[in-house]
């Protein structure tokens, strides 16, 4: 599977990049709209039974760097992102994405929790509102997910996948041609949450995989096994580093097919039953678990008839 950035972010995480670890207001962002630092964005009107309950702003992902340069002192820095940033936004892929969210804006549930509301929403509010202090908004949770492909996205929709891939590339070839060896303290590391437990998880792709907090993830209603996660990893000037995790656009299916379960193997009655070898990165995970929990079991789902 192939993942790449979303190609818009929220507010929040804009001011998440330009504070790191802060409870922010919107008065920072509205400072970097003042001083041509961050895009205008694409406004999205949300209506529930045709009346209107909010509005958003779709922003490229591009305005996460210029908040970044904008913390660093870069003010220029910060204003060419800026103004790439608009550039992409007024692109026709940008167009065809900013009306798929509006068509899903247009008839959100009046409760996002409720049955009858679209499952990943129910899924990110659940999460959200656990783990953060957003969860007191579920309104404010309902625009964020909008911003997320997982909203407005479909497996058989190839002109939307064109558009992310498109998007994605502009935003790298704006990073190239402006950052130069400031991009060097920033890397971003996209997978798929593979595996859980109450408090790590695992972020894997390539054959690499990096543990982050569960908690961390929970926060931004990511906390889901098969979750495609970019991981924004920066090391800061006076020492240290913070990583980010942000939702990502998970496009095809993966590149290896995973392996038969037990269950499906035909054993002769002669042969009893046989072990299936784990693979390197859950034998990895288990030795990790049971270092810290050494009386815990290991055990295999049983297949549901």
């Amino acid at each position: 599977m192939r993942v790449v950035e979303e190609p818009f972010v929220t507010r929040d995480t804009v001011l998440s990049v330009l504070r790191p670890g802060d409870v922010t207001t919107e008065r920072p962002f509205r400072t970097l709209r003042h001083r041509d630092a961050a895009s205008a964005g694409l406004p999205v009107t949300m209506r529930v039974r045709g009346q209107v309950v909010g509005r958003l702003h779709l922003y490229s992902a591009l305005n996460g760097d210029a908040a970044r340069a904008y913390r660093l002192r870069q003010v220029g820095l910060a204003t060419d992102l800026a103004a790439r940033a608009t550039e992409i936004e007024q692109s026709p892929e940008a167009s065809l994405i900013h009306r798929a969210v509006e068509a899903v804006a247009m008839a959100m549930p009046v409760d996002p929790l409720a049955p009858d509301a679209p499952a990943g929403l129910r899924r990110y509010v659940e999460l959200r509102r656990r783990a953060s202090w957003r969860g007191l908004d579920p309104a404010g949770l309902s625009r964020d997910w909008l911003v997320h492909s997982e909203a407005w996205l479909t497996a058989n929709d190839d002109a939307l996948g064109e558009a992310i891939v498109a998007l994605s590339q502009a935003a790298e070839e704006a990073r190239a041609g402006l950052l130069g060896n400031d991009a060097e303290s920033v890397t971003t590391f996209f997978g798929i949450v593979s595996r859980m437990d109450p408090i790590a998880a695992e972020i894997e792709a390539d054959g690499e995989a990096l543990l982050v907090p569960r908690e961390d993830l929970e926060r931004q209603g990511l906390a889901v096994l098969g979750q495609a996660v970019a991981l924004l990893r920066e090391e800061m000037p006076g020492g240290g580093s913070y990583s980010l995790p942000i939702s990502a656009v998970g496009l095809g299916r993966p590149i290896e097919e995973p392996p038969v379960p037990v269950w499906e193997h035909d054993f002769p009655e002669e042969e009893g039953i046989r072990a299936i070898p784990t693979l390197s990165r859950d034998t990895a995970w288990l030795d990790r678990e049971l270092s810290r929990e050494p009386t815990a079991v290991p055990a295999a789902p049983l297949r549901v008839a």
